[in-house]
């Protein structure tokens, strides 16, 4: 196996890991922290698809970003998934406010 395979097997295992973490964290009730994993996942799962193709992108963090590219950042996208973009969005809404006080109006992120 080469070596750009490998490691997008990695990270794509990584990914299945954060999505089985993000069931059990609903499991428990533990919305907010669900979501951001959630987030964690599709973005790890969409960079192992980079990865195979033999192109890094691990300063990026957005999974829309990801999915449709951006130019100014020299991500191309994946053609194979924009139809994934509304998802790629919803998820992408769930990276920092999930986890952070202030990235909510008012309470605490676990509160909503």
């Amino acid at each position: 196996m080469n070596r750009q395979k490998a490691e997008a097997e990695r990270w794509f295992g990584e990914a299945e890991a954060d999505l089985a973490t993000a069931i059990d964290l609903v499991e428990r009730r533990r919305y907010n922290w669900a979501c951001f994993v959630a987030q964690q996942a599709a973005e790890k799962a969409v960079k192992a698809v980079y990865l195979a193709r033999g192109e890094s992108v691990e300063k990026m963090h957005s999974v829309l970003a990801l999915v449709i590219g951006r130019e100014e950042q020299r991500v191309p996208g994946i053609p194979e998934l924009a139809h994934l973009e509304r998802e790629a969005r919803e998820l992408d809404k769930h990276y920092i406010p999930t986890r952070y006080p202030n990235g909510v109006p008012f309470g605490m992120p676990h509160e909503f």
